[in-house]
């Protein structure tokens, strides 16, 4: 690639990025009912920001180069999703771990006679999790609608269950320890079944992503037999064609592949 080239596609990559991401406490002021509208208007911001310097790219430097920018662009932000995903999975089952070593601790506490404060501090310190509700219960606040804000996170939703039992305790005056125990053991249990079902699909996700490679030798089988295929595609209607079906085929196996193969974090009833 000239250099021209490469500034050209320097130029676009900063332009996609040229916009900042919204800010964390603004998207949390923001009434969740007009955040796809602003969602959708900050896309169609930047696909609106990106046309000058896609248009001066192929008057530049010709198709070719503008195809072949964005479908790697395409092929990078696939990648990186993938990797993404992996990442939320990983990090959803690592809370779900510590919000049942966190309930150990806190049916331990309060078996041997600790104050649920205190019960609830020591939660804390094993799951960030526990720390709002922690916090409500000095304050004095309702706990269990901390409890309930908390399980809000994906992997947390467990803590409604602990919201459910702590109001019933308070209504009723049964033995939270108890329920708390109960509780812990049957999150225990359902985590041993998220991991079985992740074992069994481990199989269909690697079968998936080596499907999603076969284009990349099927190009390569191509330039042995004495064809160009990357030429083809990225310099002829009917190969701009065949480029986008693949990539949109692509895409929509590994999503669906994806959320066939992920298992949802449904909670659980109060034991």
């Amino acid at each position: 690639m000239t250099p021209a080239a490469v500034a050209a596609l320097l130029t676009l990559v900063t332009c996609t990025f040229a916009l900042p991401p919204r800010s964390p406490g603004l998207h949390r002021l923001t009434p969740p009912a007009t955040r796809p509208q602003r969602t959708r208007h900050y896309l169609s911001s930047r696909i609106l920001l990106l046309a000058p310097p896609a248009a001066v790219a192929t008057a530049l430097l010709g198709t070719q180069a503008l195809v072949t920018a964005l479908a790697t662009a395409a092929i990078l932000a696939l990648i990186a999703h993938q990797r993404a995903h992996h990442r939320q999975q990983k990090s959803i089952a690592t809370r779900r771990a510590n919000i049942i070593e966190a309930l150990d601790v806190l049916s331990a506490d309060l078996t041997a006679g600790r104050p649920p404060i205190a019960a609830l501090e020591g939660a804390a310190s094993i799951s960030p999790d526990f720390e709002l509700p922690h916090a409500a219960a000095k304050l004095g606040a309702d706990v269990p609608a901390a409890l309930t804000r908390a399980s809000r996170r994906p992997g947390a939703t467990s803590l409604r269950a602990l919201a459910a039992a702590w109001r019933v305790t308070e209504e009723s005056g049964a033995a939270f320890a108890t329920l708390t125990e109960r509780l812990a053991d049957h999150l225990r249990a359902d985590e041993a079944i998220h991991r079985q079902t992740e074992s069994s699909l481990a199989g269909a996700r690697s079968t998936a992503r080596i499907l999603a490679t076969l284009p990349a030798f099927g190009i390569t089988l191509g330039y042995l037999l004495g064809a160009h295929p990357l030429t083809f595609l990225t310099t002829t209607p009917p190969g701009w064609l065949c480029l986008t079906t693949g990539l949109a085929l692509t895409a929509t196996g590994l999503h669906w592949t994806t959320q066939l193969s992920t298992p949802r974090d449904s909670g659980c009833s109060t034991p």
